[in-house]
């Protein structure tokens, strides 16, 4: 293992958590905002087709990010305090993760079916752990509502990622 292998893959975990940690909070921040001046049916009309849109940044990132954080975490396994901060830092990638697979995705599908997407029938299982039947005029506000407040954690959550990850960078040229 060379210095510039591991400048390289310390770099690719800090870089995709923190544009990850970018794409989450423009997301949260900037799509909530604009979602909230819609009425809700136009809302129900233009999430799914605009979230589609996200997944050709986000899946990238998401799926690089994970390949950068166990590299990096295998580059410093013999280091107690980066591998801790490293292990940290995992943890978090899984609780984003298990955000997404248990809240959102069954709200990202119940939103799809509502605008006679296919993505509504061929997830079928999503819609069977969904918190929420299926999206109504009456409930699309409510529905817009639980997305947003369950996309907090989510910000929060990657922006400690890249934290953890410098932190452990840190951690291993301290040694």
């Amino acid at each position: 293992m060379t210095a510039s292998y591991r400048s390289r893959v310390n770099a690719l975990a800090v870089i995709t958590s923190a544009a990850f940690f970018g794409a989450n909070a423009f997301i949260g921040l900037s799509m909530g905002v604009y979602w909230l001046t819609l009425p809700p049916a136009v809302y129900v009309a233009q999430f799914f087709p605009q979230f589609s849109n996200f997944l050709y940044t986000i899946m990238p990132l998401f799926l690089l990010m994970l390949a950068g954080l166990i590299l990096s975490a295998r580059l410093d396994w013999h280091t107690t305090p980066a591998r801790r901060n490293w292990v940290i830092a995992l943890w978090l990638y899984l609780a984003v993760s298990l955000i997404t697979i248990f809240y959102h995705m069954p709200l990202n599908v119940r939103l799809a079916a509502a605008i006679g997407s296919p993505i509504g029938d061929a997830l079928d299982f999503y819609k069977s752990i969904a918190l929420v039947g299926p999206v109504t005029e009456q409930n699309s506000a409510t529905i817009r509502m639980l997305w947003l407040l369950g996309h907090i954690p989510r910000v929060l959550i990657t922006l400690a990622i890249p934290v953890y990850a410098l932190r452990a960078m840190a951690a291993s040229k301290a040694r």
